[in-house]
């Protein structure tokens, strides 16, 4: 199958060259043609320009393709252009998606996935780590408990400036807009709300979290029948960091129009990822430690080649809707330094294994 994958910046260049590996044949498109060449150079695969806001070179981009993975950010501006154009050119889609606004558009707006099972493609959005194993990890316990009443999920990590991205990412995503579901339906928080120190495996420890707008209670929401309760709490690690955030919201500055950004020491912990669900009576536990941000690129790209293959059904879905997360979750824990350990209510951790 002929994949195309837009953009090549951090992220998209370790997603490109994992699919390079592969035995599909690849092409990757940046903005910046010169960006694009470096990754194809590196990886060994042909590449070009395209500006996804153009519709004309966009579906042209998408001519003859089976498949696109879309590393263009931020997802609010690109994601519903891109994932139109494919449906329209019936080319399978996947991405990385972690703003709430995509999610809540193509995941509760049943007419996407009716137009794409009528495309006969699937569509396949907000993987990564949070969104992304979040949401396998819910569909892993789901699968073991009769009904799901209550998801939680928390997450911490480094602040970096050097990812300015990924910061700008962060402020959108805490001034209010994000959905949690609670009693039922999805509810807007106020900023920082839902504050708790929280007490993460070893080595993180106990750290601050506060309700977050990343898209895994609409994804919950969408696939887990039944569930009363999905939140999500996240935060940076460095008290500086935060105390930034809720300065920058509290100022209304603007995501594009950030200030010089303060150098705040790192930590020297991974990005952790607590998960947790409950039937009323029984609750699984799943905590992950990504050492080397590499669960992103690997996640992406392992999904976009389990979509190249076959392995899901035409419609929109997200990982809390995977057919098989154990395979899956077999694939993506042979990768170093991507650790996930699990328990059920008071038991010790140990580390996950795929089928128990």
């Amino acid at each position: 199958m002929r994949l195309v994958q837009l953009g090549c910046g951090f992220h998209g260049r370790g997603i490109a060259y994992q699919l390079a590996a592969s035995r599909h044949e690849l092409r990757v498109l940046d903005l910046d043609a010169d960006r694009a060449a470096a990754v194809g150079a590196t990886a060994g695969v042909p590449s070009g320009a395209v500006d996804v806001a153009d519709p004309d070179a966009l579906r042209r981009a998408l001519d003859g393709a089976g498949l696109v993975v879309n590393a263009v950010g931020p997802y609010h501006r690109t994601g519903l252009a891109v994932v139109d154009a494919a449906i329209a050119a019936g080319v399978h889609y996947v991405d990385m998606n972690d703003d709430h606004e995509v999610a809540e558009a193509v995941l509760l707006d049943p007419a996407w996935d009716e137009r794409a099972r009528q495309a006969g493609v699937t569509v396949l959005v907000d993987c990564g780590v949070v969104p992304g194993l979040s949401g396998m990890l819910v569909r892993h316990a789901a699968r073991r408990l009769a009904d799901v009443e209550r998801v939680a999920i928390r997450f911490a990590w480094n602040y970096e400036r050097a990812y300015p991205a990924a910061i700008q990412h962060f402020l959108r995503i805490n001034g209010g807009a994000g959905p949690q579901h609670l009693d039922g339906g999805l509810q807007r928080k106020a900023p920082f709300a839902g504050r708790e120190d929280f007490e993460f495996l070893a080595p993180v420890g106990r750290t601050g979290v506060y309700f977050t707008g990343v898209p895994d209670p609409v994804a919950i929401a969408r696939f887990v029948p039944g569930v009363r309760e999905a939140t999500a709490q996240g935060a940076f690690y460095q008290a500086e960091a935060n105390a930034l955030m809720e300065d920058l919201v509290g100022r209304g500055v603007a995501t594009d129009a950030l200030p010089p950004l303060p150098d705040i020491p790192r930590r020297d912990l991974p990005l952790a990822l607590r998960i947790e669900v409950c039937d009323g009576r029984t609750t699984l536990r799943y905590e992950a430690h990504d050492h080397s941000r590499r669960a992103t690129t690997t996640f992406t790209a392992l999904a976009a080649l389990a979509v190249a293959d076959g392995r899901l059904d035409a419609g929109v879905v997200a990982p809390e809707a995977w057919p098989d997360p154990d395979g899956f979750l077999r694939e993506l824990l042979t990768v170093r330094d991507i650790r996930v350990r699990h328990w059920r209510d008071a038991q010790e951790p140990r580390p996950l294994a795929t089928g128990s």
